[in-house]
C-alpha cells in the first residue's frame, strides 16, 4: 500500500495559522471543562485550537492549558519581520527532511 506524499504549508499558510493561534477563544475549552465525559456530545464541532492540554483529576479538578499567545506574537512578529524569514525557510527545509 502506497503511503500518500504529505504537503507541508508554505510560509503564507503558517503565518496565517499562528494568527489563527493566537487569536482562538477559549470558551469553548471552558465549556468542555465544565460537562462530565458522558455528555461531551458534539465535541467535534468545539473551537478547541487554543487548547494544548486537558487535564481531569480523579477528585474532579480540572486543569487547562492554551497556547502561549504572548510567545506566538513574538514569533509572528519575527516572521513577519523578514528577519524571520531564513527561521522560517530552515523550519520547511527541515520538516521535508523528515519525510
Amino acid at each position: 500500500m502506497a503511503t500518500k506524499a504529505v504537503k507541508l504549508p508554505d510560509r503564507e499558510q503558517i503565518i496565517r495559522r499562528m494568527w489563527k493561534l493566537a487569536n482562538a477563544k477559549a470558551g469553548d475549552a471552558v465549556k468542555l471543562a465544565c460537562f462530565p465525559p458522558e455528555e461531551w456530545q458534539g465535541v467535534e464541532k468545539l473551537e478547541l485550537d487554543a487548547l494544548t492540554e486537558f487535564k481531569r483529576g480523579t477528585n474532579g479538578v480540572v486543569e487547562l492549558k492554551f497556547v502561549d499567545r504572548g510567545r506566538l506574537l513574538e514569533r509572528l512578529l519575527d516572521t513577519v519581520d523578514h528577519s524571520g524569514e531564513d527561521q522560517v525557510d530552515r523550519f520547511l527545509q527541515a520538516m521535508e527532511g523528515q519525510r
